[in-house]
């Protein structure tokens, strides 16, 4: 098993699909997509957000139009702002990991980067990315369903941007989000093909991606604290030296470990990796696991599922660091 083997979900597979969901001349995505028939409209509603002084717009466009709308509103923001993404998840209690870059970048940049990975931004059900500028208070998010969302303080620029590619204003318009739906990745159709795992990766290495580590502890359906739960947290990490620098040679790994929220895992398992004289270099995945989904030598390996601290790990595959970021 390689490096790029180990990081592709099992789900993702090498399924060949060649035809779309269509619903009255709306085209869905690959990778989001109604489970029972549902007319969607293409066109945009908004409201006005009165805690934040600014206008929210959620926009449908068929997915031969999503990239170009998403491009040309992304230029509304300033010519530098944080980049954002959403990568799924197997967390049980909750479907995202979001991750924001630790300072503004180029948007001219994250254009060209949106252009390169155009099939996993515009069909992927599993990733979605966006930006944010603080001042002036802005942010987009093309969603994992391709659905636009944009906050904005200036109403008249982002309708002249919406009118002049003609997507309509119709008020109270459904989402098909907001009905049963399935998401699924993008189908490979070759050892070559794109996935939102490459895609997110390479995003990361170009804007130093940081995950979100929420610090608030985890409460269940009922609104009580999870407390100590079983996390499962994928991750690429390499050696340090005696000055503290990469070695040549990363890995992959998965690591089990018992914690009470995102901020305390990380906490938990980078102490435990500077132990060993290692660093965490990217977050890929952070999950919670409910013990009784876990098999049996699993459950049986984590001896006290009440104390903090990393278990188990599992499936270590290292990689060439040059060959990994040429």
């Amino acid at each position: 098993m390689d490096e790029r083997e180990y990081i592709k979900r099992a789900a993702l597979g090498h399924r060949k699909i060649h035809q779309r969901m269509k619903s009255k001349g709306f085209v869905y995505p690959f990778g989001a997509y109604p489970e029972e028939p549902f007319d969607q409209n293409a066109g945009f509603d908004s409201r006005f957000m009165e805690d934040r002084g600014l206008y929210y717009y959620e926009i449908a466009v068929s997915h031969e139009k999503v990239l170009g709308v998403f491009l040309s509103l992304l230029r509304l923001l300033p010519k530098e702002a944080h980049v954002l993404a959403q990568v799924y998840t197997d967390d049980y209690f909750r479907e995202y990991d979001n991750y924001i870059s630790e300072f503004p970048v180029s948007m001219n940049s994250l254009l060209e980067w949106v252009l390169t990975w155009r099939e996993v931004v515009s069909d992927d059900g599993y990733f979605a990315i966006g930006a944010l500028s603080e001042d002036p208070d802005i942010d987009i998010l093309l969603d994992t369903h391709k659905i636009i969302h944009m906050n904005h303080h200036d109403p008249s620029a982002v309708e002249a941007t919406l009118e002049k590619l003609g997507i309509p204003f119709k008020m109270g318009m459904g989402f098909f989000p907001e009905v049963a739906h399935e998401h699924v990745p993008l189908p490979i159709d070759n050892e070559e093909g794109e996935d939102f795992l490459s895609a997110f990766e390479d995003l990361a290495d170009r804007y130093s991606l940081a995950l979100d580590e929420d610090e608030s502890d985890d409460f269940d359906e009922d609104g009580e604290p999870l407390g100590v739960t079983c996390w499962r947290v994928d991750v690429r990490g390499c050696s340090r030296d005696q000055e503290r620098e990469p070695q040549p040679k990363g890995f992959y790994s998965t690591f089990y470990l018992n914690a009470t929220s995102r901020l305390e895992a990380a906490g938990v398992l980078e102490s435990y990796m500077d132990s060993r004289n290692e660093y965490i270099d990217l977050y890929l995945q952070m999950a919670r696991v409910p013990m009784e989904l876990l098999t049996r030598p699993l459950r049986e390996a984590n001896e006290n599922p009440g104390e903090q601290g990393v278990w188990f790990e599992l499936d270590r595959v290292e990689f060439e660091w040059e060959e990994k970021h040429d």
